[in-house]
């Protein structure tokens, strides 16, 4: 690590957290690589026929369950219809990212590992836990997507 290195400076920074706030910002890290990963952090891009939407390619279901989490959590509801602000699709990935870690947890995965978030939050929560929770099991794109956000996650908080 060089001085003035930003990656050297996020781990100093992370290495400085309490464990809550860290958590907060390893999801954070991990919400931007899967931005990266879906869509180049393309805030406009439109996939799957019209039905992923935003910088994380957000399906109706994943949103209507961020939705759920925030309000467990005591936040407001966004409304799909407001997609396009990429503030609202940033908290709509993290709370969907949430909920993927906190129902892994209560179904049993302790420490999922990276891939096998990104995978739940690609593929569908309900679609890999059908597969086991099994990498090897989902589709081989989705693999290589869950690799490289892994990649870029490691990558920035070794």
């Amino acid at each position: 690590m060089k001085p003035g290195d930003p990656v050297a400076s996020l781990a100093i920074l992370l290495a400085s957290l309490t464990p809550i706030q860290r958590l907060q910002a390893e999801t954070t890290i991990l919400c931007n690589a899967i931005a990266q990963v879906e869509s180049g952090q393309n805030y406009k891009a439109i996939g799957d026929g019209g039905k992923a939407l935003g910088a994380w390619q957000v399906h109706v279901a994943a949103w209507i369950t961020a939705n759920q989490w925030r309000m467990k959590q005591g936040l407001n509801k966004i409304p799909r219809t407001a997609w396009q602000a990429p503030e609202n699709q940033r908290q709509i990935a993290f709370a969907y990212l949430s909920w993927i870690k906190e129902t892994m947890e209560k179904d049993g995965l302790k420490n999922p590992t990276i891939e096998q978030i990104y995978i739940a939050f690609g593929w569908g929560y309900m679609n890999f836990s059908a597969a086991g929770f099994d990498v090897t099991r989902a589709p081989e794109a989705k693999q290589e997507a869950a690799k490289r956000v892994a990649n870029i996650y490691f990558e920035l908080t070794k």
